[in-house]
């Protein structure tokens, strides 16, 4: 697969406030995996806006099976990198290409209401 048809593969769009916003979900085994898609999802993201019209793009990259619990937030570019901070980063660490957060999280429970809060915060300029 191509790395703009892995972005896509469990892929969601949202609205929130004047922002369309989108999530790739990924799942990776290891954390080498891992990091490997983050570096490339953060150069395959901004290459997918301009054909979907999206504002704003992230990828979450899991890991969860024995026990390990791991999601690799990604951002797109530098705005989304702001999103992440104001959302995770308190309890993220952010490793220059995107944030790892214990326990894994949920993209419905946890990302989208996290960024929303961010983004209803700073009105689209």
């Amino acid at each position: 697969m191509t790395d703009e048809e892995i972005f896509f593969t469990d892929y969601k769009e949202y609205e929130i406030g004047s922002r369309k916003v989108s999530v790739g979900s990924i799942n990776a085994y290891d954390e080498e995996t891992a990091k490997d898609l983050a570096a490339r999802m953060r150069k395959t993201m901004p290459l997918t806006k301009p054909s979907t019209g999206i504002d704003m793009s992230f990828a979450m990259i899991s890991i969860q099976h024995d026990d390990i619990s791991v999601t690799y937030l990604v951002p797109s570019d530098e705005a989304e990198e702001e999103v992440l901070k104001a959302a995770f980063g308190n309890e993220a660490v952010y490793d220059g290409t995107s944030w790892r957060i214990e326990p894994c999280i949920s993209r419905k429970a946890a990302f989208i209401p996290a960024i929303t809060d961010v983004l209803e915060s700073y009105p689209k300029e």
